[in-house]
């Protein structure tokens, strides 16, 4: 299989988000739940976020807003390609604590609205 049709075989998975499968047992559940436990967060610690993106910031990065306060998120275009979100649309985002010379910020792997979310204990690919 060559890698571009490896890459739309990888996109399209996670675009399906509700037919997704994942490993549910020990170690599934995400360390981090929400905006404000970021702060305190080790680098690589995993995410689901509940919430809304309420404004861009440039260059793929988003200011992320739950009920505990806000943070940074770092998500690929790709990822947004098939999705309509504004500041109103609540959002689940999965993904990984990014702690990097210039600050620390969640790195997304999967977005879903929060109506098509799949269930809880989400775990993201690891690339």
């Amino acid at each position: 299989m060559s890698n571009k049709a490896a890459a739309v075989l990888l996109l399209v998975s996670l675009v399906s988000g509700g037919a997704m499968a994942a490993y549910e047992g020990p170690g599934a559940q995400a360390q981090i739940t929400s905006a404000s436990a970021v702060k305190d967060a080790q680098d690589g610690a995993k995410a689901q976020l509940t919430g809304k993106l309420v404004k861009s910031l440039g260059d793929e990065k988003y200011q992320f807003q739950d009920e505990s306060g806000m943070v940074i998120v770092d998500i690929d275009d790709d990822l947004l390609r098939n999705v309509q979100v504004d500041e109103n649309t609540p959002v689940v985002l999965v993904g990984e604590v990014d702690n990097d010379w210039d600050g620390q910020e969640v790195d997304i792997e999967v977005i879903s609205l929060l109506d098509e979310a799949p269930a809880a204990n989400v775990q993201s690919n690891q690339h």
